[in-house]
């Protein structure tokens, strides 16, 4: 039943054409959800039924999106017929296989399986070039469904005739016509959900919770999220018709299953006495749960939703549910969203709006409605009633409302603020405030306002791709601003935007361009915060450059007619923008072509830098003015901070990098220059890339006034009014009108310790032909601006200009410039005038602590004291005439006082004397927290209280302090300055404590006091003024406190360093991956990402465990200190980029097991989200190296063995019954350990050993004390026999050469006799002789060789002193009984096994190799006259000339050697040895087998050593220059010697050296 589409008005079938890349050939026409809420398994289930219509006739199967769900592929229908359907959940992919034996090490391994999870950069096709190419284009492509259902194959095409639908050319494909319907492919696919990571969120359900039971969707940036709660395409450029249809409980008590009182329980019999049936199972037990209220039980379910509601019936099957249905226009998945729970309703536009506006705006009045959990219905009245205003002025302003309502619900846990949907917006409940509270009411004001506009503009009208999100940002942001400011006046706007450009040009360093910034929204929020601080900005610009065009009537004609086509008409080209069509209907608007504001501000990065200089040219009457601009030299590298490092993590990791920044940013520039006579004149000047140095900008003098006339005595009495009016000349100007003319009497000047300016300065004003000069009056470019004007040219412009922006100008030059008793004169003087903004007195106050300066007499502490004082004191006067200033009674109605009283005792705080603040501010702030009376204020004071507690921490923190102990208990009694220091800070302890204990009884706004009292406490603990408590803020980690509390706790504990503790870390992790709120699991991440931060920049150190410490006394080390000049090194950069940072955290957390443990579990866990775990893998990898090993675990297979059980009689063993023939066979299971069939793999041969350099030995310079005494009279002691210390080279002296001989050339490493015996060794030992100093060794015997494992060689280990010594085995025990040991050669080596003869060649090869010395084995011939064991006959050795010559050729010394014949030696039947070798007289007695001369452990003794008697394949007694006992025609082989050091003795002339050949 396959589909073919033909148009009627060509007749030939329309084929698609070529499809980008990720395409389908397919459009939706709409989609109908049908779901099945469940509060208490937390899971959904429904069906939905997608009306698709095909572009290619030969399509066979649609891909859709599906995640975390499980779809009934058995049942998906097509046209109501069932088809063949596939499904793989991606969700799959972050399980980790149970065979996987992974750790934090393998963290890579886990991201490249979950690489289809990423939202990467996927291919999008933009919105406008789907009207040619209609198609769609699905995330993950999951769930494949063919169109042809089973049955069906062999059936002819069915060609489907489409109409021309009567609307105009312009109407999308994707607009089905509603009697065409049918013509359309239904695919109908049932789901339920798993456990719900992403897409969903449960609040209420979990034992324990005790908040209102609801569900709300969470939505993301990138696509992937949608399709987590039902099948769809998610698709952002997929935009069509939807009907949703929401199952859910009537009332709270049908969620929770909690029937009335009244009620019996569901599934309870009536008759409680019923006993169960016989075989029926019992009622399964009921999970643990709250019981609620009755009240509550009957709490109406409530759904919103996008879209309008459109029907709502009870549900025929079950009339403890409702069905709720919602219908809406062109939306994408996306944008989808709905809220269910026990919502209170509040129409808001009803409340907030008159009868009169109503009427007057008509069709346009948009209809608010807002929803909020139970309780907060006030909080939701005061909050949003901005609202209602902010669509009264939108309607007018930029067109009417796109949809007939907007709906807003505030729900718990919500990661961000604020989410738009379709005619909806889900908000935060932190946003929510009561009526006394105002602190916070701009800020959530603007936020809400956003939401409503970003209906306008995110929702209805969409970016045309991802690099369009800017301008639609940027419009959301710019639209909210031009509201706020209607609401709070220009001042407000123009400061803020002035803040917003300052804030921009600090933190726009090394970041990418606004167009490239939309590719990236999906890392972080921190990239959409800049985007909405930069790109109003730019179109603010954008703004006053077409402004100042005649006839232009700015950028809100261009929105409104953005909004007015697309509600006219609601296609795919009119609901989509891009900032190429932006860009030109902005410039038909104006006539301003924007090209190079476009290629600068948008396309590329930074922001300018200015630097001006003016003078003024008397020769041509002309004021000069040079500007440099020097962002391109000022590009350096930007330091790593705490606050920055996620950021620059995910950057770093994502592959963002940096834009271009221009080296000239161009564009219209105005100067305003007030003139002597006080004239302003604006020039429309402009900067352009002719200089390629400065820009030099001419400007024409216009006044007749050379010099400014205004004199003291003029500006005196323009402030009093007083002076003599004839005094003042004809040309003097004198300003009658100006700010900052108080505390002007001489009184006030004395009293409050004001300056004025010097006679120099005073004379150089005079001189001056302008006051001042305005760069950039209309703000039009967003800059660091430096001129060189002046500090009294800037004080001109502070008084006399009424612009905030002006104003802010100069006070941000005398923030910048030095201490000085005028600034500090003109800054009080600031505060005190009223009619400055009160942003501009707030600056003020913050920049006067600089001023409490020794060289000013601290003038700027008394100022703040008596501004305060003025203000918000009480002047006082005592019976005994003495005047005190308590705190007057709180007014907080003037909002602008308000901000000036909250800023004032910060700025006190922070005063300083002597690095400390002073005693009697300090007192004075305490007073202020201990008098403070709000009982007759309307408004909280809660806020305030909170900066109060802030400012008196502020003031006990000293700026630096290194004692060893902490402050408090560092002090001394005796002292009184440190005992009124103890007694403050107690005091101040005790009014911290007050007011925390005070917010858990009346509890205050998002208990303000509760985590103010944890962060003071923390700043105390951290500056060392208190000792650290950890259990002070441990105590509010419980789940049952309020999340913000918890938060800050974390917070505290990690500004404090105790991540470190490995307790806290592991606490800090299982809340990260274990809360079930969200949003506490994404602000402990951040907390961990800091703390992290902290460790890798330094500040903090993580416990390891210390390494153990070898002392090497085996010589003279000279150690380099290339360790510490490394850290140093690292320390010092480790800041400098984030591959520096991250190679230091490596460094910091190597070999850390626990952390790794730690933060692995967090990954494991099953309740964090997919961005959650992708964020957890990326810190694993900026934590640890990763690790390319995987240890896979498998199950044993199964076997069964069958056994039959024995009978007896024909009965089972304990078997009763009627013997009858039966078989009783038994089963066990076992499992298969070994292979059945072993196979033997041949061994390859062992690599040849690489020759390894000699390793650099290194020295240590250790001194020990010498004690210096006078010459000693008594004679010194018998020195004991000098022992040489083991060496790699043994040098020996040596007899000289035969004549026939060469000598050969000395190695490296060699062994050189030191003396050749000219007779025979004896077979027994001489007799003992009388010289004292040369004591016997014992006489060895010869045991059975045992294969001893290869040694290390002396070079990489010496002999130390508690090295246990090598005893050889001997004929005789410990106790002198004689052993019966036997010697038996072996030759049958043809009869071993293959496997036995490779292993004795790998064990020969292996102890070759581990030797340094090689040597050429020869045979060795019996000495001439031997006569058996016991004989003391001593026939002479003949050297032979052959084998010396032979030696001496290949450069291999020469060994002492018995030869007299070419016979084999035979073993003896006492299995004796034929030859004892004999003690050597100047050794030193060292134990059998011990020394190097010993048996069967030295380097010359038999049995053992390297010449001794051997057991290997050449024959028993086999050593250095042994006869072999193997076949004779075996081959020569290497073998490589180990020797020891022969004792100091040795190198005496008289000293002899012992035989090595043994028997």
């Amino acid at each position: 039943m396959s589909t073919a589409v033909e148009n009627d008005a060509a007749g030939e079938p329309a084929i698609a054409g070529d499809l980008p890349a990720g395409a389908e050939s397919f459009v939706i026409l709409k989609q109908l959800v049908e779901l099945d809420v469940n509060f208490r398994e937390k899971s959904i289930s429904g069906v939905s039924t997608i009306h698709l219509f095909t572009i290619n006739p030969d399509l066979d199967e649609i891909t859709l999106d599906a995640r975390q769900c499980e779809i009934d592929v058995a049942n998906i229908t097509v046209d109501g017929l069932r088809t063949t359907a596939s499904f793989s959940d991606p969700y799959d992919l972050a399980q980790t296989p149970r065979q996987w034996q992974i750790g934090a090490a393998q963290h890579h391994v886990v991201k490249k399986r979950m690489a289809p999870l990423k939202p990467a950069r996927r291919p999008e096709v933009p919105n406008k070039d789907r009207e040619t190419l209609p198609c769609c284009v699905p995330a993950d492509r999951s769930l494949k469904v063919s169109l042809r259902p089973d049955g069906m194959f062999n059936e002819p095409r069915r060609t489907l005739k489409i109409k021309p639908m009567k609307v105009d050319k312009d109407a999308p494909l994707d607009r089905p016509d509603p009697n065409d319907e049918k013509n359309g492919i239904k695919v109908s696919i049932p789901f339920r959900s798993k456990t719900i990571r992403d897409g969903l969120h449960f609040v209420g359900v979990d034992e324990g919770d005790l908040r209102y039971p609801h569900v709300y969707t969470r939505h993301s940036v990138e696509p992937g999220t949608a399709s987590c709660i039902f099948p769809c395409v998610d698709d952002p450029g997929s935009r069509h018709p939807w009907k949703i249809s929401i199952k859910c409980p009537r009332t709270l008590g049908d969620a929770l299953e909690q029937p009335l009182a009244t009620q019996p329980a569901a599934g309870q019999p009536s008759n409680d006495s019923r006993k169960r049936r016989l075989g029926e199972a019992p009622p399964p037990p009921s999970p643990p749960s709250y019981r609620l209220a009755e009240e509550d039980k009957l709490r109406e379910i409530t759904v919103v939703c996008s879209g309008n509601l459109s029907g709502e019936q009870i549900d025929p099957q079950d009339s403890k549910k409702k069905i709720m249905t919602f219908e809406s226009q062109l939306s994408a998945a996306q944008h989808i969203a709905f809220a269910i729970g026990p919502f209170e309703h509040i129409q808001l536009w009803s409340e907030f709006r008159t009868e009169e506006a109503d009427e007057k705006l008509g069709a346009n009045a948009a209809k608010i409605h807002g929803y909020c959990l139970p309780g907060r219905a006030e909080e939701v009245l005061h909050t949003c009633g901005p609202i209602v205003m902010a669509a009264d002025f939108f309607a007018p302003e930029f067109g009417r409302y796109p949809f007939e309502s907007y709906k807003i619900c505030f729900v718990d846990d919500m990661v961000s603020d604020t989410v738009a949907a379709t005619s909806m917006s889900l908000c935060s409940t932190r946003l929510l405030y009561p009526r006394d509270i105002i602190d916070p009411e701009i800020d959530i004001t603007r936020k809400l306002v956003h939401t409503l506009a970003s209906q306008y503009f995110g929702v209805h009208v969409v970016p045309n791709q991802r690099s369009d999100n800017w301008l639609i940002v940027g419009i959301q942001w710019f639209m909210t601003d031009l509201f706020m400011r209607c609401l709070c006046g220009n001042n407000w706007y123009r400061f803020h935007l002035k803040t917003l450009s300052d804030k921009l040009v600090e933190v726009d360093v090394h970041r990418p361009s606004l167009r490239d910034l939309g590719e990236h929204l999906h890392i972080g929020d921190f990239e959409l915060e800049f985007m909405a601080l930069k790109a109003p900005l730019v179109l603010y610009i954008l703004d006053q450059r077409m402004s100042k065009i005649p006839g232009s009537t700015g950028i809100a004609r261009v929105i409104s007619g953005i909004v007015s086509t697309a509600n006219i008409n609601a296609t795919i080209n009119n609901t989509s923008l891009s900032d190429t069509e932006f860009r030109k209907a902005c410039e038909k608007k104006s006539q301003y072509r924007p090209d190079e504001l476009w290629e600068q501000w948008v396309h590329g990065a930074g922001c300018p830098k200015l630097l001006i200089k003016q003078r003024f040219n008397k020769k041509n009457l002309n004021v000069d003015i040079s500007i440099a601009q020097t962002q391109a030299k000022d590009s350096g590298p930007k330091a790593i901070t705490k606050e920055d490092f996620l950021k620059e993590l995910l950057e770093e990791v994502h592959e963002v990098w940096a834009g271009a920044v221009p080296k000239l940013f161009t564009g219209p520039f105005t100067v305003r220059i007030h003139e002597a006579d006080g004239t302003p004149y604006e020039h429309y000047l402009a900067i352009t890339d002719k200089d390629k140095v400065a820009t030099t900008l001419q400007i024409a003098y216009n006044t007749k006034y050379k010099r400014m006339k205004r004199t003291k005595k003029a500006t005196a009495a323009a402030a009093t009014s007083t002076a003599d009016k004839h005094d003042i000349q004809e040309d003097d100007i004198v300003y009658f009108n100006m700010l900052g003319d108080v505390l002007m009497t001489p009184k006030d000047v004395e009293n409050w310790g004001l300056q004025d300016w010097s006679e120099s300065v005073q004379y150089a004003m005079d001189q001056e032909s302008y006051e001042w000069i305005r760069l950039d009056c209309n703000f039009e470019w967003l800059c660091e601006m430096v001129t060189d004007m002046p500090g009294y040219m800037y004080l001109a412009q502070l008084q006399q200009d009424r612009d905030v922006v002006a104003h802010q100008d100069a006070m941000l030059f005398f923030k910048r410039g030095k201490r000085h008793g005028v600034a500090s004169t003109i800054e009080t003087r600031t505060v005190m005038d009223r009619r400055y903004y009160h942003g501009i007195r707030t600056m003020a106050v913050e920049d006067l602590p600089k001023q409490a300066d020794p060289d000013l007499n601290y003038i700027g502490k008394a100022q703040l004291i008596l501004t305060f004082r003025h203000f918000f004191c009480d002047r006082m006067v005592g019976k005994n005439g003495s005047i005190t200033f308590p705190p007057a009674p709180n007014n907080f109605e003037d909002k602008a006082q308000y901000a000036v009283q909250c800023a004032l005792p910060g700025a006190i705080a922070r005063t300083r004397e002597n690095g400390r603040c002073s005693r009697d501010a300090r007192n004075f702030l305490l007073d202020l927290l201990l008098f403070n009376d709000n009982r007759e204020n309307p408004y909280s004071d809660q806020f305030y209280i909170a900066k109060l507690l802030e400012a008196v921490t502020t003031s006990i923190i000293p700026d630096k302090y290194d004692g060893e102990r902490d402050l408090m208990s560092s002090l001394r009694m005796d002292e009184d300055e440190d005992v009124e220091l103890k007694r403050f800070i107690e005091k101040a302890l005790e009014e911290i404590e007050k007011y925390r204990r005070m917010d858990e009884w009346t509890s205050t706004y998002q208990n303000i006091w509760t985590t103010t009292a944890l962060n003071c406490k923390m700043r105390l603990m951290k500056a060392r003024v208190i000792p650290v408590a950890p259990l002070d803020f441990v105590q509010y980690l419980q789940d049952d406190n309020y999340h913000l509390i918890r938060i800050k706790a974390f917070d505290c504990l990690v500004e404090l360093g105790l991540l470190a503790k490995v307790s806290i870390m592991k606490l800090l992790l299982a809340n990260v991956s274990s809360d079930p709120s969200p949003f506490i699991r994404d602000r402990l991440f951040k907390i961990f990402c800091k703390g992290m931060a902290a460790i890798a920049l330094g500040e903090n150190k993580v416990a390891q465990p210390e390494p153990e410490v070898t002392v090497d006394d085996s010589g003279l080390i000279i150690e380099q200190g290339e360790a510490e000049l490394q850290q140093r090194k690292l320390d010092a950069t480790r800041n400098q980029s984030i591959q520096q940072t991250l190679a230091a955290l490596k460094e910091e957390l190597k070999g850390n097991i626990e952390m790794q443990a730690a933060i692995w579990r967090a990954v494991e866990s099953p309740c964090i989200s997919i961005k959650e775990k992708f964020q957890l893998l990326t810190i694993c990898s900026a934590m640890f190296e990763p690790d390319d090993s995987l240890l896979m675990t498998f199950n044993y297979p199964k076997y069964w063995k069958c056994t039959r059980e024995a009978s007896i009689n024909g009965k089972a063993p304990n078997d009763h019954r009627t013997a009858r023939k039966q078989c009783i066979v038994r089963f066990t299971t076992h499992y298969r350990t070994q292979p059945r069939n072993k196979i033997l793999v041949d061994l390859p041969a062992p690599p040849p050993l690489e020759v390894k350099p000699p390793e650099t030995k290194k020295i240590k310079l250790s001194s020990t004390k010498v004690s210096i005494s006078g010459p000693s009279t008594s004679r010194p002691p018998t020195p004991a026999p000098l022992v040489r210390k083991d060496s790699i080279s043994v040098t020996m002296p040596r007899p000289a050469a035969p004549p026939s001989v060469a000598v050969a050339s000395s190695d490296s490493i060699s062994v050189q006799p030191v003396a050749r015996l000219s007779t025979p060794l004896a077979a027994s030992p001489p007799p003992p002789t009388s010289s004292l100093s040369q004591p016997l060794l014992p006489t060895a015997k010869v045991a059975d060789k045992r294969v001893k494992p290869p040694k290390k060689r002396k070079s990489d280990e010496g002999d130390g002193i508690d090295r246990p010594k090598k005893v050889a085995r001997t004929e005789h025990g410990p106790n002198g009984r004689s052993r019966k040991v036997v010697t038996v050669s072996f030759k049958s080596w043809d009869k071993l096994p293959e496997r036995i003869l490779r292993k004795i060649k790998a064990e020969n090869v292996v102890r070759a190799a581990s030797s340094t010395i090689v040597a050429t084995p020869v045979a060795k011939r019996p000495v001439a006259g031997f006569s058996g064991p016991g004989s003391s006959q001593m026939a002479p050795r003949v050297e032979s000339p052959s084998l010396n010559s032979s030696r001496a050729s290949s450069g291999i010394v020469a060994l002492p050697s018995a030869s007299n014949g070419n016979k084999k030696r035979k073993p003896l039947p006492s299995a004796a040895p034929a030859h004892h070798t004999p003690p050597v007289p100047s050794a030193p007695s060292s134990g059998s087998g011990g020394g190097p001369s010993g048996s069967g452990g030295g380097s010359s003794g038999s049995g053992g050593g390297q010449s001794g008697s051997g057991g290997g394949p050449s024959g028993s007694g086999e050593g250095l220059s042994g006869s072999g006992g193997g076949p004779s025609e075996a081959p020569r082989k290497l073998i490589k010697l180990k020797l020891k050091s022969l004792p100091s003795q040795l190198s005496s002339p008289h000293a002899s050296l012992p035989d090595s050949s043994p028997n």
